[in-house]
């Protein structure tokens, strides 16, 4: 006669385990989760990070930075952030990478943040390393209203 295990299942078995999200469903770049690198933010000159000290404006700015992590690249595009030229940035921004050691790269990234609120970037892939905070549209200005 074959006896009955007086064993319970452990309660963890029991509980239903979190559904996984689909490579499909989660944000992605260039088929990776957007990140945000700040190592080699620029600390000095006209559109240094450390010029963002207002502890309210830096929470903003965190904030949409985090919004961005939820978007794929089309989204982000489309929400008027883009790739620029560097030949199509002011002279002074050109200078400035070039004294940070930042000027062999092509293009930099512009995330719109606000109409005039922009947080400049190298791309490498999914990588964004942070490069400058633009609050007046400085870096790259725009002929049109609003940007």
């Amino acid at each position: 006669m074959a006896r009955k295990s007086s064993r319970k299942k452990s309660k963890l078995a029991q509980e239903p385990q979190p559904k996984k999200q689909s490579k499909a469903q989660q944000p992605n770049v260039h088929g990776a989760p957007l990140t945000w690198r700040f190592s080699e933010s620029d600390r000095g000159g006209d559109w240094a990070w450390t010029n963002l000290s207002d502890p309210n404006l830096y929470k903003n700015v965190m904030e949409k930075l985090q919004e961005f992590e939820k978007k794929n690249w089309s989204q982000i595009i489309q929400s008027g952030s883009h790739p620029i030229q560097i030949v199509n940035i002011v002279k002074p921004a050109r200078d400035r990478l070039e004294k940070i050691h930042k000027d062999d790269t092509d293009e930099l990234m512009s995330f719109r943040l606000t109409g005039k609120n922009r947080v400049w970037c190298i791309q490498e892939a999914n990588i964004m390393k942070i490069l400058w905070w633009d609050p007046n549209h400085e870096i790259c200005p725009s002929t049109q209203r609003h940007t």
